[in-house]
């Protein structure tokens, strides 16, 4: 009688202890929610950028899509061009899981249009981003919430940005106003952009430079 209590009282142990792991395995599994995708604006013009959202996974994406790796993207953001009319998607994974956004290239930018380009562009911590202006009348100012900018102007700016995420970066020009977007990533990884359109005939740089 006695071992029969003993193996009993075992036994009861083991199946509580069991018990607990499992629970304790749905209660970590649950934590991990499915991924989804959303998207700023799901129509946009060749070169204009839009902005896609995570949410679910574990907080780190992957987002991946035609001419498009990105391996070490920080943050739920995400933005991307195409300089060619088609439709586009979009995936973005974490944790197993995976979400997809659709985008929808059309149509031709006005011409004598303000334009900011490239209107995406992909860097890593640390790495300088270049831009250019066209259109407007000429005079151009520069600014944008992520950086401290001293003298904003001319036609093209660098940056360098101090923090990983989407950056917004707008130029103004004759009342119009025109913003390219920056996706600074991890150290490391890989980066494969699509190409960007850009008027050759335009100077390589301008009078704007800022850091972050």
């Amino acid at each position: 009688m006695e071992t029969t209590k003993k193996y009993f009282t075992l036994s009861l142990v083991t199946a509580v202890a069991v018990a607990g792991m499992t629970l304790g395995a749905l209660s970590f599994a649950q934590t991990v929610t499915p991924v989804s995708c959303s998207t700023a604006t799901s129509t946009v013009l060749p070169n204009q950028a839009t902005t896609f959202t995570a949410t679910g996974g574990n907080g780190s994406y992957v987002w991946s899509g035609t001419n498009l790796n990105v391996t070490n993207a920080v943050g739920t953001q995400f933005a991307v061009s195409y300089p060619t009319p088609g439709v586009y998607t979009i995936t973005v994974s974490s944790a197993g899981f995976s979400g997809s956004c659709t985008m929808t290239v059309a149509g031709t930018v006005q011409t004598g249009a303000l334009v900011c380009s490239p209107a995406v562009q992909n860097v890593t911590l640390g790495q300088t981003a270049t831009f250019a202006a066209t259109g407007g009348n000429g005079a151009y100012t520069w600014s944008s919430p992520d950086l401290t900018i001293n003298n904003a102007s001319g036609s093209g700016f660098s940056a360098s940005y101090a923090s990983t995420g989407l950056k917004t970066l707008t130029v103004t020009s004759n009342g119009a106003s025109s913003s390219c977007l920056v996706n600074v990533l991890g150290n490391g990884g890989v980066i494969v952009t699509p190409p960007v359109v850009v008027d050759p005939g335009l100077p390589d740089t301008g009078g704007g430079y800022g850091q972050q």
